[in-house]
């Protein structure tokens, strides 16, 4: 849950930080003012730029996710799961120890 929540507050701050459509077209605006770019041009530059960020904003995404996912802790099944191999490794162990007439010493209860 703890992860979901800064995943999301990773996005919202990724959020921020793309640029809209708008300020793309602002910028080449400023830009075919100012002799830069031609204005025939100028739209072809604008989906150029916004497809850009795009790939870049879900790169990031997908960086972010890839991230998180490394950090996340153990899911209670991971921890079932461990539990049971645990387990049947323990058996295998004793089995195999009696097999070999040795005998096991029992667990001794943990002490504080």
């Amino acid at each position: 849950m703890a992860t979901r929540w800064l995943e999301r507050t990773l996005l919202f701050g990724l959020g921020l930080l793309t640029v809209t459509r708008e300020k793309v077209v602002q910028f080449v605006d400023k830009l075919v003012e100012e002799g830069e770019v031609r204005a025939e041009e100028a739209p072809k530059v604008v989906e150029r730029l916004v497809a850009r960020g795009e790939e870049e904003r879900d790169a990031l995404r997908k960086l972010i996710r890839d991230e998180m996912a490394r950090w996340a802790p153990p899911s209670r099944q991971d921890v079932e799961d461990l539990k049971r191999k645990v387990d049947e490794l323990a058996a295998r162990v004793d089995e195999l120890s009696r097999s070999r007439g040795r005998r096991v010493a029992p667990e001794s209860p943990a002490q504080d």
